[in-house]
């Protein structure tokens, strides 16, 4: 009987191994190559995209508008004939942070690393209905390298830097620290794929006091990846948007609101395959200093 059980179990060792050869490529990357995946074909972490330490706030940095709109400056006379429907619309980066929220020791993103600063913003609604506040994200950067990202605009024509921050790999879900008053509202985040489509992610509601994290799974269903390389494509936050919840009061819709965000952050996978000349297109463009097949052509 003994015999037996030990002859069964060499055999399924051997099947084991024989399966392994003929089919070594099964839990691999969709792109075959002749390197096999260093580790294996998800590698998911948590980086920080966005931190708010040495965030901008106006035209090269993070914005803020309204639902409906606050008065411009130069609309003079439209002010005399009606009174402007959000009398306080204001963004700054403000002392504070959350006191349980963790510093990155290794960045890969070099965010993350302190936590002094956040993103404060103030509003008032002057009437109340289906009133909402979007915070715009900055002009777009590529997220490693910090380079300004450039985006063909087909309405005038040119390669123009769209505001949206990347988010590194096949992203799976995004979080963010939101400190509230107790106000009625609902956070929502807007996404943009590579094809252009914009995908709304919903963190839920805000009414809250102090310091939270919220958290928003991004469905399967955008897109971030295609069959060549390289597989990952980019996938960005355009805007944060803060909607008043329908069951608020008139008093709540009107009254004086703050809100603060800090560590925006993201759950991805950040594998990618790797084969020998994979940088070989830099080579092409000029972006490195040693030709094909020198020390720096991968």
């Amino acid at each position: 009987m003994v015999h037996k059980k030990a002859l069964s179990f060499i055999f399924i060792l051997v099947a084991a191994f024989i399966l392994g050869i003929v089919n070594p490529y099964q839990a691999d990357s969709k792109i075959i190559t002749n390197v096999p995946a260093d580790i294996s074909d998800e590698e998911l972490k948590a980086l920080v995209i966005d931190d708010f330490e040495s965030a901008q706030v106006g035209e090269q940095g993070w914005t803020i508008k309204s639902e409906p709109r606050k008065f411009e400056s130069q609309e003079t006379e439209k002010k005399l004939k009606m009174k402007d429907p959000v009398p306080v619309l204001d963004m700054k980066i403000i002392d504070g942070y959350p006191n349980d929220m963790a510093v990155e020791e290794w960045s890969l993103t070099g965010q993350g690393k302190k936590k002094e600063k956040c993103l404060g913003v103030f509003f008032q609604f002057r009437y109340p209905g289906t009133n909402s506040v979007h915070i715009l994200a900055p002009p777009e950067l590529e997220w490693k390298d910090r380079t300004p990202v450039l985006t063909y605009n087909p309405s005038t024509r040119k390669d123009e830097q769209e505001r949206g921050i990347q988010l590194p790999g096949r992203a799976k879900a995004i979080s963010v620290w939101v400190h509230g008053r107790g106000n009625p509202y609902y956070l929502e985040a807007w996404l943009k794929d590579y094809l252009g489509n914009t995908h709304i992610l919903k963190f839920g509601s805000v009414n809250f006091v102090g310091w939270k994290p919220l958290k928003a799974d991004i469905p399967i269903a955008v897109p971030q990846s295609y069959e060549s390389y390289p597989q990952t494509r980019v996938t960005k936050i355009t805007r944060f948007v803060l909607r008043a919840e329908e069951s608020a009061s008139h008093q709540e819709m009107t009254a004086e609101t703050f809100f603060s965000l800090d560590q925006l952050k993201v759950l991805t996978d950040v594998f990618e395959v790797n084969f020998d000349g994979r940088d070989l297109h830099k080579a092409f463009k000029g972006e490195q200093k040693k030709e094909a097949g020198g020390e720096n052509a991968k």
